[in-house]
């Protein structure tokens, strides 16, 4: 007899497999086709268990996400997996479990505890005794589920990675794992060296948290003046880009060099005292591989690397050169 017969599992569940989020997030990342999964069913509340390993450390106020489950209906199901099964990857936590309950939500604590304020009775569920065989690979799989739709505290993710950096070693092999690059592991698990007046600050929403993460990777003593610097120079930043666009808006208009007579071609003054004027008819005027040229060209007049990031940081905005290093890690 299989487990699920064992347990008193609906005949549903034992007409097809499910795909994990787990492996939903590998194929997603790997264009696997999903197709051919079997429609979820529906279960009561009463006999699934929230996951007291969830990696989310608060449920936070529900009234909202219970009102939309009341109004507009469930959506996307829940991912559970048998009582036993769960006990077998985490043995010794049968008390931490709600009583008579036959399942445990792996990915949709939150969405069950909702359902439950909500007054619903059943909620949509897919069973897969497969999510993991110990406390880490339940961890993975939770936190995968989450990352991919973006559902997690800041800081509740990092300390989710921060136990699986354990389990994989390297920050270069977490990344592999969840298919992200070694940068954004590096930047998540820097929030947990911020001060607790900045991790408070940024649970609160106060300060942002691509700010924070640059901010974590200084000493603790350092980390409030680096933030204040680093809110500067965005505020800068968005200013000078205003200024601009204001001064674009009453330049005068540069004619099209396409459309001047051929007989008679007109010379383009140049805006030389308006860099971003200037640009803008470099740009139209030369071609892909004389932009590449230029591009090698400033560089090399710059002469260092280090000129290079002093101009990058000087012109452009911290979630540009974020996104900029993610991505030059992710072609090395």
């Amino acid at each position: 007899m299989s487990k699920a017969s064992a347990l008193g599992t609906g005949s549903s569940f034992q007409q097809a497999r499910t795909v994990s989020p787990r492996r939903a997030a590998i194929d997603a990342a790997t264009k696997a086709p999903t197709e051919g999964a079997p429609p979820p069913v529906k279960l009561p509340v009463s006999a699934i268990s929230i996951n007291p390993a969830n990696p989310r450390g608060e449920m936070g106020d529900l009234t909202d996400l219970a009102g939309s489950l009341r109004d507009h209906g469930q959506k996307v199901a829940i991912t559970i997996m048998s009582r036993y099964t769960y006990l077998e990857a985490h043995p010794g936590m049968e008390a931490e479990l709600e009583p008579k309950t036959r399942y445990v939500a792996i990915d949709g604590s939150t969405r069950l505890a909702a359902a439950r304020e909500a007054g619903l009775t059943e909620i949509k569920v897919m069973l897969d005794d497969d999510l993991g065989s110990n406390p880490d690979e339940l961890l993975e799989s939770a936190l995968v589920a989450n990352i991919h739709r973006q559902d997690l505290d800041h800081l509740d993710e990092a300390r989710a990675l921060q136990q699986l950096l354990a389990v994989h070693g390297t920050q270069e092999a977490l990344a592999a794992r969840l298919h992200r690059s070694q940068g954004w592991v590096s930047q998540r698990l820097a929030l947990l060296s911020l001060t607790p007046k900045l991790q408070k600050k940024l649970e609160t929403g106060e300060e942002p948290a691509d700010l924070l993460r640059l901010v974590g990777r200084k000493k603790p003593e350092e980390q409030e003046e680096h933030l204040q610097q680093l809110k500067d120079k965005r505020a800068q930043a968005k200013a000078d880009k205003q200024a601009a666009a204001e001064a674009r808006k009453s330049a005068p208009a540069v004619p099209d060099p396409r459309q001047a007579p051929a007989a008679s071609p007109r010379q383009v003054k140049m805006p030389w005292d308006d860099g971003v004027a200037s640009m803008d008819i470099i740009f139209s005027k030369v071609n892909e591989s004389e932009r590449r040229k230029l591009i090698g060209r400033y560089l090399e007049l710059l002469h260092t690397p280090e000129a290079f990031a002093a101009e990058l940081a000087a012109a452009s905005s911290p979630e540009y050169r974020e996104r900029l290093a993610e991505l030059l890690l992710d072609n090395q």
